[in-house]
């Protein structure tokens, strides 16, 4: 790994990197509940899939230089940190320097411990945190809603302008998400949550 993007390894590093995501996301919430912490915000919607793409490294580049962030803080929830630490020796967070941002997301989050694939956040992650340096924006990524969250303070910015696909706040999640009996099924009252928090909270109220 390049000195602007190195995993996390020793366990204060990390208890920093996650101090960095509690001070806008709560990690313990799970869609439908909201994980920012900011009272409102303008969301945008994507496939979970492109949030695990190096291309995404675009919008967050993008997001850092509206914002100014020095540094990108990328800290995986799901599975714990105690899986990657028992089973592959290092701990699923980095930090990545944010005017390279662009270059070196996707090989951090492909990093394969002791050349083991299997151990890379990319294949396994399930619940992914992303904050910037500035504290303006952060993003969220949960596997079984097939969804990723970027919630900023603005409701336009050069980040919807990369190639990565990305839906406005009254997407059909059904037109994004596997078809039934392949997904994990959502219930009407979790979208009724989800459209909620979406409207309250993530529409710039």
């Amino acid at each position: 790994m390049s000195s602007s993007g190195e995993f996390v390894i020793g366990n204060d590093s990390y208890d920093e990197a996650l101090g960095d995501l509690q001070r806008q996301i709560d990690p313990a919430v799970r869609l439908p509940s909201w994980p920012f912490l900011a009272g409102s915000g303008f969301v945008t919607i994507y496939e979970f899939d492109r949030l695990l793409g190096g291309d995404f490294g675009t919008v967050l580049q993008a997001l850092a230089q509206v914002h100014g962030d020095e540094t990108v803080t990328v800290v995986g929830l799901d599975p714990p940190a105690d899986y990657y630490s028992d089973n592959y020796g290092f701990l699923p967070a980095f930090r990545v320097a944010g005017d390279s941002v662009a270059d070196t997301y996707g090989t951090a989050l492909y990093f394969e411990p002791g050349g083991d694939a299997t151990g890379a956040m990319g294949f396994t992650i399930n619940i992914l945190g992303m904050v910037g340096s500035s504290g303006c924006w952060s993003a969220w990524g949960q596997r079984d809603w097939e969804i990723a969250l970027v919630l900023t303070r603005e409701e336009h910015g050069p980040w919807l302008e990369q190639p990565v696909p990305w839906f406005g706040r009254d997407v059909d999640l059904d037109s994004i998400r596997s078809p039934a009996g392949w997904g994990v099924p959502l219930s009407e009252e979790e979208r009724s949550t989800f459209c909620r928090n979406v409207r309250e909270r993530g529409s710039g109220q």
